[in-house]
């Protein structure tokens, strides 16, 4: 087998790729989450389940899957995870009876509340590289970054 070497104008830098940088840097969050909700039981799936029922009670199944970056099977597992550990609950839904709405419990409440500074503080320190005005263009960019490259699940 021969060694090959492709031209410069060939090679992807990942250094200076935006795609592998946002990826690289959404691990490091990933990794330094996931240690901190292990200190509370939960792993980084169920966090992220009880995190997308406290910013909206009642919001379904499919409505969680639909804004985390995670499969309906691992929502699913990390649900009844949560269910078992009464960190939420289950309503049917009035409208449609296949459905069922999430809420958290008093316990999971409590615990969510107990997290989120420490989840917050992750990035405490990125934010104040930035000031206002760049935090607030930063997001507005990836939400119209994320608006331009469909979720292909």
């Amino acid at each position: 087998m021969t060694k090959q070497t492709l031209p410069d104008d060939q090679i992807l830098r990942l250094e200076t790729y935006w795609p592998y940088q946002i990826t690289v840097l959404a691990d490091r969050i990933s990794r330094r989450t996931s240690r901190i909700v292990k200190l509370h039981g939960l792993n980084l799936s169920q966090w992220r389940v009880l995190a997308a029922i406290a910013e909206i009670q009642g919001r379904t199944s499919v409505e969680v899957v639909q804004i985390t970056p995670m499969d309906k099977g691992i929502v699913s597992r990390a649900t009844k995870a949560l269910l078992e550990m009464g960190l939420v609950y289950r309503e049917a839904s009035q409208s449609d009876g296949r459905l069922s709405h999430l809420f958290l419990t008093d316990s999971g409440s409590d615990l969510y509340q107990e997290m989120k500074p420490e989840v917050e503080d992750i990035v405490n320190g990125a934010q104040a590289y930035l000031n206002q005005d760049e935090q607030v263009r930063l997001s507005e960019l990836l939400r119209e970054l994320m608006s331009l490259l469909p979720d292909l699940r």
